[in-house]
């Protein structure tokens, strides 16, 4: 005979009933509690209370089962094991507590409406009776969630080594995707930091590993003097490190120091609707595929009626730095350069915003200055002389374009491009357009003796005989035409300049003892040395 659960009521056995042999009933469902009444109560204890396998109406039940996964929880934040009692133990706690003769749902459900309040309240687990040792957990040491405000993002706990979801989960909002601190998860929970800074340092080498010994003491005390905060762990670390032992390490330190899964923050990216769109520990991953849908869904989440596309002039009367939203988001407008036109986005963060709004701004100072731009080029007073010696290298017209490309650039260096106002833009668009000719004239100062120098130079680099010195010439044209490279003029032209003036002066004269002798080959060498020693010195020159 076999005993069975027939469903969450009561619990049942089968019967085979027979005469002289002969099976009348093969299988019948008698209820159990008539066949064993100690036996079905003990069941019943065990599968309906302690474990939580019924259905009934009586309170304690699923209070108990709250209890139940909280203790499950404490076990995965701590990751370890045994900390729940043996089931007999759970068992144990009820026993004398019902009459013996309930072994149904529907039996407990009519005693426990006539329960007296006290033996109502015998039957709840505190987290005392569930754990060994109760619970001995700190709340703060592994929070429910990670409040980084405006912004409080869940936190889920899992033990299950090589489980994908072993670890700390964030869930993560599609609309916060961008806005999350990625350094701050870093430092995951403190429950969890000094374990993670106690193995970061025994993966050190044992060279420098020996200076902080024993880790767990210095990860202990590392977690009492540090706040989590939005810095690189281990930047943080390498400082206090240093700072309380003297000895230099750097956070690189730590870098080929491999972590168990578990140590680093796992991430579960869901939409409005709560649906998983993807999860993984590597957040960076995580934005580079879902950045253009996250801003989208940031945007309207902030409800800002801000955002604009395809602009080419300033038509804003002021970009606020920051706004928030009716929901205490808080935003961060921003000019994003589109290339031919800029576009008004709201970022997620401040650092972000500021980047891109600097380029979009530079974006709308372009096409304001568009016939300055013209004009400056068609009065560049290039003689006919430069242009002749500059053929080798471009037409005339891309040297124009270079040198008030470049003046352009001198001019941004030295402004403050975070405009954010209609006055304040037409303040810097008056000042470019009255200092960009100059600019461009300083530039073209500096490219006058670049030119003239690469034009007195080249013929010596061309060798007194076929084949002689082949390798140092070789050296010397590759280097003189990564020098020169095209749009050298907007970038490189100090360095082009102090380099190309010395070879003029000086190094050109040693392409000339490259005649045909005894040593030529190491003749040709030394002054390819020479003239590249000069190259390759840094200019000094200020713009």
């Amino acid at each position: 005979m076999r005993t069975g659960r027939a469903s969450a009521a009561r619990w049942w056995r089968y019967e085979q009933v027979s005469l002289f042999g002969l099976v009348l009933v093969e299988r019948r469902a008698v209820t159990f509690q008539k066949q064993d009444p100690a036996l079905a109560h003990d069941i019943f204890l065990r599968e309906a209370l302690a474990r939580g396998d019924i259905e009934a109406r009586a309170d304690f039940i699923r209070a108990n089962q709250r209890v139940l996964e909280d203790a499950r929880g404490i076990e995965a934040r701590q990751r370890r094991e045994g900390l729940i009692r043996h089931e007999d133990e759970l068992v144990d706690f009820f026993r004398g507590k019902l009459p013996e003769d309930i072994a149904t749902s529907r039996a407990l459900d009519a005693w426990y409406r006539n329960a007296r309040p006290a033996e109502q309240a015998a039957l709840r687990w505190s987290i005392d009776d569930v754990m060994v040792g109760g619970a001995g957990l700190d709340p703060k040491a592994f929070p429910t969630a990670l409040d980084i405000p405006p912004q409080r993002y869940r936190l889920e706990y899992r033990f299950v080594p090589g489980d994908e979801a072993d670890g700390v989960t964030l869930h993560l909002p599609l609309a916060m995707l961008n806005a999350l601190p990625g350094a701050r998860c870093e430092w995951l929970v403190p429950g969890l930091l000094g374990d993670k800074v106690a193995e970061l340092i025994r993966g050190l080498p044992k060279a420098i590993r020996r200076n902080f010994v024993p880790a767990p003491d210095f990860a202990r005390a590392f977690v009492e003097a540090e706040a989590p905060r939005d810095e690189s762990l281990a930047k943080a670390l390498a400082a206090f490190l240093q700072r309380t032992t003297g000895v230099k390490i750097e956070a690189s330190e730590f870098a080929p120091v491999e972590l168990a899964p578990h140590f680093a923050m796992r991430f579960r990216l869901h939409d409005e609707q709560g649906r998983t769109l993807a999860t993984g520990r590597d957040l960076a991953a995580l934005r580079a595929q879902w950045e253009g849908q996250a801003r989208e869904a940031f945007s309207r989440k902030t409800d800002i009626e801000l955002t604009r596309e395809d602009v080419t002039t300033w038509d804003f009367e002021e970009i606020p730095e920051q706004v928030r939203s009716e929901g205490g988001l808080m935003a961060f407008p921003a000019l994003v350069d589109l290339g031919d036109a800029v576009a008004l986005r709201v970022f997620e963060r401040r650092d972000e915003a500021s980047a891109a709004h600097v380029k979009g701004v530079e974006r709308l100072l372009r096409h304001a200055l568009s016939s300055d731009t013209k004009q400056a080029r068609r009065r560049l007073p290039i003689s006919n002389g430069i242009s002749l010696k500059y053929a080798p290298l471009g037409s005339v017209d891309g040297l124009r374009d270079d040198l008030v490309e470049g003046g352009f650039n001198d001019f941004l260096q030295t402004q403050d491009l975070n405009v954010r106002s209609a006055a304040t833009f037409e303040v810097l668009r008056t000042h470019a357009a009255r200092e960009l000719f100059a600019a461009a004239v300083e530039r073209l100062k500096l490219a006058e003796p670049i030119i003239e120098a690469q034009a007195e130079l080249k013929p010596w680099l061309q060798p007194p005989l076929m084949g002689f010195a082949r390798a140092s010439y070789d050296d010397l044209r590759e280097q003189l035409d990564g020098l020169l490279a095209g749009g050298f003029l907007r970038e490189a032209v100090d360095r082009a300049a102090c380099a190309l003036s010395a070879l003029s002066q000086g190094d050109a004269a040693a392409c000339r003892t490259l005649a045909p002798g005894s040593d030529q080959g190491s003749a040709a060498h030394a002054a390819s040395a020479a003239v590249l020693a000069r190259v390759s010195q840094p200019s000094r020159r200020r713009r």
